[in-house]
């Protein structure tokens, strides 16, 4: 028994000299950016950074917030972007952690070539920014986008900024676009960036009698082969959601003559580009495919003619969308990405001419609606 004394010490001594935590820093002790927003006026960089206490966030979670979460904004300026970043450390109080930004805001100055350039670099090299934040691109001020908090005293870690994807889902209007997804069709021949634009409105929510501002999509920036091909609203392109994604789920108003029928509901949309090369010359058919729910019906009307009528609105939704895009010289469906990946040579020569997407190119829109659910009452409609 002896013989193990000498050992126990030894593994007694060995453990009260381990080093242990003694260098890990509290929550509170740590200052999170959690958005990154970037400016560019009078010849200079301006970032401004989000910066929320986490060890509020972490009490909510526990239980009701009573009181609003504080949100600090941060601004430095500088005549490149890492002289920006520089100048916010200059008044930093504690450790600035960035591997909580989720969110990136660029406005339309920034948009350039060169300038975007700066925003990769900085974002990319870092070892704390993550490739996965979400990115958006605004008209509006950017310290008041940062400081618009949600419903109900939440964090704003809930809001649109942070979280887009809840509503989309629900409701979809212009897709949201990740950084990593967003350098790809940034570097991409043909390809073209829809970067959703973000803005403030007061005009659907109210608190206690008092309207309420929050964040909305409100359009978005369009940029091919690195340069910003201009912005258009949310009521101008609302044909681009049907090729986004198979996320996409949104309700469309059913008209005859001027005259509402009815709403319904669709989603899961699936959809082919079809390039039709002839000689010299290029053209597009788009076949979607899509799954419908009826909303409401205002009218007595058939089981035909709702599918008819669903699939006429959804068809002018599209063309119109084009037509207005490519007004701008834009091509809202990807069409020239799909020329390049089927023929390069011959989508060289044509965007050399500026032919390879015109107002012309569409050749036809074809739209299945498959409506799964007609409600309990379809016998009285048929």
């Amino acid at each position: 028994m002896k013989r193990f004394i000498p050992l126990f010490l030894i593994a007694v001594f060995s453990l009260s000299i381990l080093p242990g935590c003694w260098d890990i820093r509290e929550i509170q002790e740590i200052n999170y950016i959690t958005a990154l927003g970037i400016d560019f006026r009078n010849e200079e960089y301006i970032v401004y950074a989000q910066m929320l206490d986490f060890s509020s966030v972490a009490k909510q979670d526990s239980g009701k917030q009573t009181e609003q979460i504080p949100i600090w904004v941060g601004r430095g300026s500088g005549k490149t972007l890492s002289e920006a970043i520089t100048n916010l450390y200059t008044t930093n109080q504690q450790h600035l952690s960035w591997a909580h930004v989720t969110a990136l805001v660029l406005t339309e100055p920034v948009l350039t070539d060169d300038r975007m350039n700066q925003v990769f670099d900085l974002t990319n090299r870092s070892q704390e920014i993550r490739y996965t934040k979400w990115v958006y691109g605004t008209q509006n001020r950017i310290e008041e986008l940062f400081t618009t908090t949600p419903f109900f005293q939440l964090s704003p870690l809930h809001s649109l900024l942070h979280e887009p994807m809840e509503s989309f889902k629900q409701f979809s209007f212009i897709r949201p676009i990740q950084f990593n997804e967003f350098i790809i069709r940034y570097r991409e021949k043909g390809a073209t960036v829809v970067l959703p634009s973000l803005q403030i409105s007061s005009a659907n929510w109210s608190e206690n009698m008092r309207q309420h501002p929050l964040m909305q999509l409100s359009g978005a920036f369009f940029i091919q082969n690195q340069k910003n091909k201009g912005w258009m609203s949310r009521e101008d392109i609302s044909g681009i959601r049907w090729l986004a994604s198979r996320a996409t789920r949104a309700a469309v108003e059913i008209k005859k003559e001027g005259e509402s029928l009815g709403s319904i509901i669709l989603e899961a949309p699936h959809s082919v580009v079809e390039v039709i090369c002839q000689n010299n010359d290029v053209s597009y058919r788009i076949k979607l495919n899509v799954n419908a729910t009826v909303q409401n019906v205002r009218q007595q009307i058939s089981l035909q003619e709702m599918n008819a009528s669903a699939k006429k609105a959804l068809t002018d939704e599209i063309i119109q969308t084009f037509r207005k895009a490519t007004k701008k010289n834009i091509d809202p469906y990807q069409l020239s990405l799909q020329l390049y990946r089927k023929n390069p040579k011959l989508w060289k020569k044509l965007q050399e001419e500026g032919k390879d997407v015109t107002s012309d190119s569409l050749q036809d829109v074809e739209v299945t609606i498959g409506l799964r659910f007609w409600g309990q009452r379809k016998d009285m409609r048929n």
